[in-house]
C-alpha cells in the first residue's frame, strides 16, 4: 500500500505529469496511517518515502551513480520516517487540533530538508507538483510556498482526521487565481542565450539577430574562466553589451575552477560592456565542485528597474529570492546549469520550481539554462511560449517587464524556520507532560 502511494506521488511529477495525483495521494497517505502509533507510523513512513524518492530521485544515479544516489535516496525517505513518526505522536489529540499539528510538523520538515543544512533538497512538495498548472499554486502570493503546503496537509490532515468532506477544499486552491493582481503587459525585451559548452554563448553571440534587447543573460558557468578574461574577449559578453548598450549577466569562475577557494559567479556588465558587480552562488549544489558558498546579496540598479540575480540552485528554495524582493529587485535573472547528461527528467522537474518563485514575489523570472529550458516566467508563474527546448543550444528573446512592491509571499519566506520553532514548541511540551506523567504515583 505504501509503495503505491509513494508511486501514485511520483506519477504527479513528469513524465507523467499527473498533478492532482499529489493531493490525492496525501489524502490517502493521512487516512492510512491516521490510527497507527508512532513506532508503526514512520515505518509506514520510510516505506512511502523510499517509493517516492526512487520514483522521482531516479536521475541522481546519472549524476552521481549507484554509490552515492542509494544514500541520498535513504535520506530523501529518511524525512518521511521523521514526519510519520511525528503524525504518530498525535494520535491521541483531539482531531482539529491533530490537524494542526500534522500541518505543523509537515512544513517543519519541508524546511529541514530544502533549506537549513548542506544537502539541501527543497524539491518534490506538494507545492512543486502543482506548479504544472501555476492556477493552482496562485495562493503562494499571499501566503508563501510553506504557507500553501501547511493550507494543503491541513486539508489533507483534516479530511482524514475529521469528515472526508474537507478533502472538497482543495478544489478551493485554483480559485485563488481568479483574485490574483493582473499585471502590464511586457515592455522590456531581454536575450537569453542556451548553451552547455565552456565559452559556448561567446560563439554564439555573434550570429544574435535581434533589433533591440534591454538584458542579455547567459547561464551559469558560461565560460570556466574569469570575469576579466571574458571581458577582454572580442567576441563575449563585453562586445554583446556594448553592440545592443544593455545590461549583460553571464556565469563565470572567480579563482581556479575545482580549487578549493573558487567562487562560482554571475557577472553583471553595463551596457559600455564595464563590470558592474557579481553574485557569488549562496547555495552551492552539494558533492559536486560548485565554488564557496557566497554571503552577500546585491542587486544591481539598471536603467528601468533593478536585477536580482542569483545562480540556479539559489532560486529553488524561497529564501534568497524573498530577500533579493524585499532589496528592491524588480526582475529576477537565474543563470542555470542543468548538464543535458543528467536527464531530461530533471530539467522538468527542475523549471516547475520557478513558477513558484515567480508567483511568491511577483516577479518576471528571466531563465538561461545550458540545457533548457531556457525561457521568461511571467507574475504568474507560466512560462514563455517562447523559449530554448531542452537540448539544444540556442537563443530566444523574450519579453518582460519590472515589478515593484512586496508581496506577503514574499515575507512568508519566514514561515519555515517559524513551523520549526513551533514544532519543536509542541514536542517539548509533550516531552513536560510525559515526564509528568511517569512521576505521578
Amino acid at each position: 500500500m505504501m509503495t503505491g502511494l509513494g508511486l501514485l506521488s511520483a506519477a504527479s511529477f513528469p513524465p507523467v505529469s499527473a498533478w492532482p495525483l499529489s493531493v490525492v495521494s496525501l489524502a490517502l497517505l493521512l487516512w492510512f496511517v491516521r490510527g497507527r502509533p508512532s513506532a508503526e507510523a514512520r515505518n509506514l513512513g520510510l516505506i512511502y518515502g523510499l517509493a517516492y524518492g526512487l520514483g522521482v530521485c531516479h536521475w541522481l544515479f546519472r549524476l552521481f551513480g549507484g554509490l552515492m544516489a542509494v544514500p541520498l535516496i535513504a535520506i530523501f525517505g529518511a524525512y518521511f520516517w521523521l514526519l510519520f513518526y511525528l503524525i504518530g505522536l498525535t494520535r491521541e489529540d483531539r482531531p482539529l487540533w491533530r490537524g494542526v499539528e500534522v500541518a505543523l510538523f509537515a512544513v517543519a520538515v519541508e524546511w529541514l530538508r530544502g533549506d537549513v543544512w548542506y544537502l539541501r533538497f527543497p524539491w518534490y512538495t506538494v507545492p512543486h507538483a502543482l506548479a504544472a498548472e501555476p492556477a493552482c499554486i496562485a495562493g503562494v502570493r499571499w501566503v508563501g510556498v510553506y504557507g500553501l503546503s501547511f493550507v494543503i496537509w491541513l486539508i489533507a490532515a483534516w479530511g482524514a482526521f475529521v469528515r472526508p468532506w474537507f478533502w472538497l477544499g482543495f478544489l478551493l486552491l485554483p480559485a485563488c487565481a481568479l483574485i490574483l493582481p493582473s499585471f502590464d503587459p511586457p515592455d522590456q525585451h531581454a536575450l537569453l542565450i542556451q548553451t552547455e559548452e565552456s565559452d559556448g554563448g561567446f560563439t554564439i553571440i555573434p550570429g544574435v539577430e535581434a533589433k533591440k534587447i534591454d538584458l542579455a543573460v547567459l547561464p551559469e558557468y558560461a565560460t570556466y574562466g574569469s570575469p576579466k578574461a571574458a571581458i577582454a574577449s572580442t567576441k563575449g559578453p563585453a562586445a554583446l553589451a556594448r553592440r545592443f548598450s544593455s545590461p549583460v549577466v553571464f556565469g563565470a569562475v572567480e579563482g581556479d575552477y575545482g580549487g578549493p577557494d573558487f567562487r562560482n559567479v554571475a557577472v553583471v556588465l553595463d551596457g559600455e560592456g564595464k563590470q558592474i558587480g557579481t553574485f557569488t552562488k549562496q547555495h552551492p549544489v552539494p558533492l559536486v565542485a560548485d565554488g564557496v558558498r557566497g554571503t552577500e546579496r546585491p542587486v544591481f540598479p539598471v536603467e528601468n528597474g533593478t536585477l536580482g540575480v542569483a545562480i540556479c540552485y539559489d532560486f529553488d528554495a524561497p529564501a534568497v529570492a524573498s530577500s533579493l524582493a524585499r532589496s528592491g529587485a524588480t526582475v529576477f535573472v537565474d543563470p542555470t546549469y542543468d548538464g543535458i547528461d543528467w536527464g531530461w527528467i530533471q530539467h522538468e522537474h527542475h523549471e516547475q520550481l520557478l513558477r513558484l518563485r515567480a508567483v511568491e514575489d511577483d516577479r518576471w523570472i528571466l531563465r538561461a539554462a545550458s540545457s533548457g529550458r531556457t525561457e521568461a516566467i511571467d507574475p504568474h508563474g507560466r512560462p514563455s511560449r517562447d523559449g530554448v527546448e531542452i537540448g539544444g543550444p540556442g537563443y530566444v528573446v523574450v519579453e518582460y517587464g519590472h515589478r515593484h512592491g512586496v508581496t506577503l509571499g514574499a515575507w512568508a519566506a519566514f514561515a519555515g524556520p517559524v513551523t520549526g520553532m513551533l514544532s519543536i514548541a509542541i514536542l517539548g511540551w509533550r516531552g513536560v507532560g510525559w515526564w509528568r506523567r511517569r512521576r505521578l504515583p
